[in-house]
């Protein structure tokens, strides 16, 4: 009788084991899946954000084309009035546009 006690206590504590081992797996699989589903959020949010920049910055390139023609016209001009750009200060919002026109080249082709 007291071996059969015995038998039975160990059987039953080794059981008691793996269903603990088995409720651990299923809680790291649960944490694991919370933090995919947090990451796939994150991963739709700047994928949402970066379409809503390429769109900016297509409107931003229209707005440099835009610029550049006038910007042209504006030189053609002086020219005929014998002025030259650098002497109205243009230069610096020239290239200043410049610089948009690489973000906006670099946003558009991330």
């Amino acid at each position: 009788m007291k071996t059969q006690r015995e038998v039975f206590n160990k059987l039953f504590k080794e059981e008691k084991t793996e269903l603990s081992a088995e409720k651990i797996e299923l809680g790291l699989t649960q944490d694991a899946l919370n933090i995919y589903k947090s990451l796939d959020k994150i991963k739709n949010k700047i994928e949402n954000d970066l379409s809503g920049l390429k769109k900016q910055a297509i409107l931003g390139d229209s707005g440099i084309k835009n610029f550049n023609k006038k910007a042209n016209d504006i030189e053609k001009m002086a020219k005929e009035l014998g002025v030259s750009v650098s002497d109205i200060n243009l230069q610096k919002l020239f290239a200043e546009v410049k610089e948009m026109q690489k973000l906006f080249d670099d946003v558009i082709n991330a």
